[in-house]
Parts: C-alpha cells; sequence; structure tokens
C-alpha cells in the first residue's frame, strides 16, 4: 500500500466517527467542526478526503433510516391486508384509504363556495 494511504478498515472507522458525531451527539457537530475536528484529530488529509468522510457518514445514516423503515413497512401492509378482510365496513374503508394514501393516489377534498353570476352581453 503507497505511503500515506488508509486501509478501508481505517477508512471506515473515520466514517463511523463523523457518524456518530454528527448523528448520535448530545449536540450534533456541523460541518466546520468536522474539519477542524479532522486536522486535530488526524492531520494526515486534505479537506477533500474529510468532506468525503462528511458525505459516506451521511450516506450511512440515510441507508440506515431506509433500512429500518423498510422494515417496518411490511408488517404495516400486513395489518392493513388483514384489516381490508374486517366484518367493519369503516374498518375496511379506513383501510382502503390509507392504502390510496400510501401509495399516493389519494384525492385531497376541498369545500369551495361557487356563486354563478348571471353575465349579459349584448351583441351589434
Amino acid at each position: 500500500m503507497p505511503e500515506g494511504q488508509l486501509t478501508s478498515t481505517e477508512v471506515n472507522k473515520r466514517v463511523d466517527t463523523c457518524l456518530a458525531l454528527r448523528y448520535s451527539a448530545e449536540r450534533p457537530m456541523l460541518q466546520r467542526e468536522w474539519i477542524a475536528y479532522c486536522h486535530e484529530h488526524y492531520g494526515d488529509k486534505s479537506e477533500q478526503q474529510y468532506h468525503y468522510y462528511w458525505a459516506k457518514a451521511s450516506a450511512r445514516y440515510t441507508e440506515g433510516w431506509k433500512a429500518k423503515l423498510e422494515g417496518m413497512l411490511d408488517p404495516a401492509m400486513q395489518q392493513l391486508i388483514e384489516l381490508l378482510y374486517s366484518e367493519d365496513e369503516k374498518v375496511r374503508q379506513r383501510a382502503i384509504d390509507q392504502i390510496v394514501k400510501y401509495t399516493g393516489n389519494d384525492v385531497e377534498k376541498q369545500e369551495i363556495d361557487i356563486t354563478v353570476r348571471q353575465i349579459e352581453t349584448q351583441w351589434g
């Protein structure tokens, strides 16, 4: 390995540290604070590399949340399917409404007060 190049384990450790400081700390660290932290604790790479760690931490955080949400989605959908077979018409309708809403096919209902006025025109 070339001198000064980090192993993937070392890079992952830095990304994990960034992740913890950004999302698990009592007061989340800002990006400029992260760069300063890297200079103080590592001091061996460019700011561009420290920004890379920041971006990787953000991607890991997003991936983690997506995985958690996907894990909750399947049981929620199973529950909705069970509710579709309810003998209570109101329960079935609420389940249908939720499915329509989750799929993005819901229509927002608005009450509109329309007043029609007669318009008179004269030709010639």
